[in-house]
């Protein structure tokens, strides 16, 4: 029997393993989830210039302003269209919210605040202690650093660096992967069942979960448990970065899947992880015809196990090819039932985190563990990690959670 290695000695193997594909450059319109593979420089000043920050009056301030002053109109400054001028003590520009603000001005007086006459102004109010002007380069300077290399990007990230004059941007190549399935009793959903056949649902779990990763998907179906339908599969799926066979790893005498990918030139790294669920993962490398081998991780057949082990191992694996450090997001939270003494094997028991009113956060184990049921994601939003043979957990202990899906405070709307 294969020794067992621990979940940390899994993933050190997976990230000393993984390397970077490479990289490519992308329209920042087509960036959205994709990772830096450079630092990001800006390319200008933002604002450019000091601009307005609403509509009013540019004017020269002077101490003897207050109501009733009155103020020659000399010119307007719109968005995109500058004052040429110079604005003097007794004078105001009009300016629309983002015009320039005009040589010689500090101040802008809201619209609001003044009666407009004929070619000049009259202020109705005492001067606002804020300028209402936004200074150049208050958002950020060109030159400054903006974006990280190793960041994934986001909207937020990249409206930024649009707004800093990238129109094109490096990024590391995503990986692909490839979903391996095969069964005899496996039919797709929509399926008439006959006795004994089941409904292969797991690619329908992980590819969107894999893509959430930063990877694209090829799905190469459902194979027969026979060595030759499961060598066409992964021919099909050496177009992939990372093939990815679920289920069909035990040592029954059809279960052919890793008897066939070994007769390929698959090299083990590790088979059998300590972890519950999802003890028959297994991890290695295939050969590539003299170019960079193809990752292989295998998952369980079970579907809590293949969606739990696919977070824990595929997603570090993921980052590392995509040139991330792998992170680790995991928290600390008050449990609010006790746990019996956790078995040799670490485990992610799914389950519901909330806040509570005074802001701390409260874990939950949900009632079915069963690696066979899909149920509980519905309801879970984190897995509590117990490491091996962890005492036992009374109410109010302190125990690490690794959240897959937000959580929110009691009170939340």
């Amino acid at each position: 029997m294969a020794k067992l290695i621990s979940v940390i000695q899994a993933l050190d193997i997976i990230k000393n393993t993984a390397q970077v594909l490479g990289d490519e450059w992308v329209d920042i319109g087509k960036a959205d989830g994709r990772v830096l593979a450079q630092d990001i420089l800006a390319k200008t000043t933002l604002p450019p210039l000091s601009a307005s920050a609403m509509d009013g009056y540019a004017v020269k301030l002077s101490p003897e302003y207050n109501i009733g002053t009155k103020l020659d109109l000399i010119g307007v400054s719109p968005a995109g269209d500058p004052f040429k001028g110079v604005v003097k003590t007794g004078q105001a520009v009009r300016i629309y919210t983002g015009g320039a603000v005009p040589e010689g001005a500090d101040h802008v007086i809201m619209q609001e605040n003044v009666k407009a006459g004929d070619g000049f102004i009259t202020l109705s109010q005492p001067i606002s202690p804020s300028t209402h002007i936004r200074k150049a380069g208050i958002d950020f300077k060109q030159g400054a650093c903006i974006a990280k290399q190793g960041q994934r990007l986001d909207p937020y990230a990249l409206a930024l660096i649009a707004a800093a004059n990238h129109d094109k941007i490096k990024v590391y190549k995503r990986p692909m992967i490839a979903l391996i399935a095969n069964g005899d009793e496996l039919v797709p959903p929509g399926t008439s069942l006959k006795t004994g056949q089941i409904i292969s649902s797991n690619s329908y779990g992980l590819a969107p979960l894999l893509k959430g990763f930063g990877v694209q998907i090829l799905d190469c179906g459902i194979s027969k448990d026979q060595p030759d339908a499961i060598k066409k599969q992964i021919k099909k799926a050496m177009q992939a970065d990372i093939l990815v066979p679920v289920g069909g790893a035990s040592v029954g005498d059809r279960d052919f899947m890793r008897s066939v990918f070994a007769d390929l030139g698959y090299q083990k790294l590790f088979e059998k992880v300590a972890i519950k669920p999802g003890k028959p993962v297994w991890f290695g490398t295939m050969p590539n015809n003299n170019l960079a081998d193809k990752y292989v991780l295998g998952l369980p057949g079970n579907p809590a196990s293949a969606i739990v082990t696919a977070y824990v191992f595929i997603r570090p694996l993921v980052q590392a090819i995509l040139g991330q450090n792998a992170d680790n997001n995991s928290l600390y939270a008050q449990i609010e039932v006790a746990l019996k003494p956790a078995t040799w094997r670490t485990e992610y028991i799914r389950a519901i985190a909330k806040i509570d009113k005074n802001g701390q956060i409260k874990v939950r184990p949900y009632p079915m563990q069963d690696s066979s049921l899909l149920t509980p994601f519905l309801s879970a939003n984190c897995y509590l990690i117990r490491k091996p043979e962890s005492s036992l957990a009374e109410i109010g202990d302190k125990v690490e959670i690794l959240p897959f899906k937000p959580f929110y405070p009691d009170n939340f709307i």
